[in-house]
Order: C-alpha cells, then structure tokens, then sequence
C-alpha cells in the first residue's frame, strides 16, 4: 500500500529542503520518527520519482510517494526506552523488556513489513543522535537479551566508546542485576561455572568460558526469590545459565526455566530480569573514580512495573526489597 502527497510549501517554512523521512512526518505528524527513517532507509520513501536517501531532499512541489508495507498511518507506540543520562556522544537508557538492541531474524516484523511497534534500539536511536562519520554505531557497552530491560550505556563516537571500555572491561564498573527465580536462596552463591562459548563463530568448537556471578537473596514468598545479581563476566545468557545450574531457574524464562511452568511463571507472563545498576568500583586499586570520567559513578534504572506487580502478588514488600539491594549495593563486592 502506498501514500502519495505534495510537499507543501508553508510545511517547509524558512527551510528549503526537506529530507524524505522529514517530510512523511510533516505530512503525517503521528508518525515516528524512527519508523519514517526506516522506511527511508528501506527504500520505502520516493521523492520526484526517485528512490529517497539519507542524502536526498524534497523541495516545494515535490511528490513523496511512500510505501507503508501495509501498515495504517497512525498513533504511534511510544519510545522503547528512556533516557536516564546524556553525555559528550553518550547515553544511558532505560530500555523495555521485548525490545532488541540490534536488527536481525524477527525484528522490525516478518517479509519485509515494518512494525512500529517492534523497533530495535538501533533505529530507535538513529534519528536522535548522530553518529561519527565512519562509526559503526551506535555502539554499545555490553549487551541485553531481548526479553532483559534495563541500563544500557549507548556510544556516537570512537572517542565517547573509548572513555568508556577500558573501565568496563577492566570490572571497574560493577553492572548488577535484579531477577526472580524458582526456589528459596538462602546464602550467598558465588558461581563460578565455566560456560560453553555460545557466540556463533564459536559454537559446536567445544569452547569454554569462564564465568562469575554473584547472587545475593533478597527476599522469599510462595516458592521464589528475589535475588541480586553482580556480573564480574558478560557471557551469553550468564545470569539465566548460572542460575539454572544451581538449581534455581528464573521465573517466566521460555530457554533455561522450569519445563513445567507454574502459577509464577504465567503471572510473569515472560522473563524477570532487569539490569538495574552501574556503579563505578572503588574498592580495588587502579581502578579508583576519577573526574574525567564520563559517567556518574552510579546509574539506577526503575524497577520495572511488572516486577513490582508479581513481587506485590506474592506479599513481597518492595520499598524493603529496594532497600535491602540498595545497601547490598553500597558496599564493595568483595565484603557482600
């Protein structure tokens, strides 16, 4: 299905030119921005009976002819993140459970079809911030499956990732993680079971990784804990594997949960898994704060709504859950 308009020249104002997708949502005001440069970057939008790109523009007179892949033009979704903190060519946001960081096989909707409702946080962000010629970006620090909501720290530029890495790398920033999981944790697990290598240039080659993680009970109700989670390594799925190997899978997991799911899992209606805090370590030498680093020494994204409400479900107090993890937190990894 296709739309086609005329650009409008009171729609261009003291502008001249207008860029393609640009002018699709000076047409059409409830469009996404992300969703119209998608549909630019897809091939989806013609000007004068071209093939609109980044670089082409419209003019007074123009005709726009836009391809919407059977999708109505309508109200669309709100953002899949928000914005937490926004430095020199850097972010941290916020980012939805169900949401994808990058394109890929079921993202942005099936046989070509674009989804606004299904954007990755690569689109999402395309149009907010531009990225350093020759960049490959965005970039980000670290990654989170789809179904995992949470911090994510987003780079524009060589320079911004390489004030970063070397700090994240190095374990200098703590990333710790909420989830709900199967069974009642009763002490401090430090989990340090080697994984299989799951990336896929490295899968079926028999290769391990060593992994570490932390978790720390926070609370118990009806067959489930609350647990905080402390990454020192970033390997696929760790948390979700690392759990499941010590016999408490997480709550709502389709891959590593329980094969029967319960009561717990439907109301989770999905996995439970929030990266909740970055906090900049200084409990371990050479790896001490300084001020020209460019993040805050902490970042704390929300507990998300749906935790809340299962923890609420299952007579959990959250404000004394949040503020067990937030003294749990406040000390070095090392005395937890």
């Amino acid at each position: 299905m296709t739309t086609r308009f005329v650009v409008d020249a009171a729609v261009l104002g003291e502008q001249s030119l207008m860029r393609g997708d640009h002018a699709v949502r000076a047409r059409f005001p409830d469009i996404n921005r992300t969703l119209a440069l998608k549909w630019l970057k897809a091939g989806r939008i013609m000007i004068d009976g071209e093939r609109a790109s980044l670089a082409s523009r419209a003019v007074a007179g123009s005709v726009v002819v836009v391809d919407v892949a059977e999708l109505r033009l309508g109200p669309a979704r709100k953002s899949p993140f928000v914005l937490l903190f926004e430095g020199e060519n850097l972010a941290v946001l916020d980012k939805e459970a169900g949401v994808a960081m990058h394109d890929g096989p079921g993202v942005g909707g099936d046989a070509g079809v674009y989804d606004p409702n299904d954007m990755p946080l690569t689109t999402a962000l395309a149009d907010l911030y531009e990225v350093e010629p020759g960049f490959a970006g965005p970039s980000f620090l670290g990654r989170l499956d789809r179904p995992t909501s949470g911090l994510v720290v987003a780079a524009f530029s060589r320079a911004a990732l390489e004030s970063v890495e070397p700090r994240w790398k190095s374990g200098a920033m703590r990333k710790l993680y909420l989830t709900l999981v199967h069974g009642v944790v009763e002490s401090v697990e430090d989990i340090t079971v080697n994984l299989a290598a799951r990336r896929a240039h490295q899968r079926g080659k028999g290769q391990v990784e060593e992994a570490r993680t932390l978790v720390t009970p926070l609370a118990s109700s009806a067959g489930v804990s609350l647990v905080l989670c402390e990454l020192f390594t970033g390997r696929t799925h760790q948390i979700r594997r690392h759990l499941k190997a010590i016999g408490h899978p997480l709550v709502g997991d389709p891959r590593y949960g329980r094969r029967q799911p319960n009561a717990i899992d439907e109301r989770a209606g999905g996995l439970l898994l929030h990266a909740w805090m970055l906090r900049q370590r200084d409990d371990v030498e050479g790896k001490n704060t300084d001020d020209d680093f460019p993040l805050p020494p902490i970042l704390e994204a929300p507990w998300p709504p749906k935790l809340i409400e299962v923890l609420g479900s299952i007579g959990l107090n959250v404000d004394q859950c949040r503020q067990r993890a937030l003294a749990i937190a406040s000390k070095p990894a090392s005395t937890v």
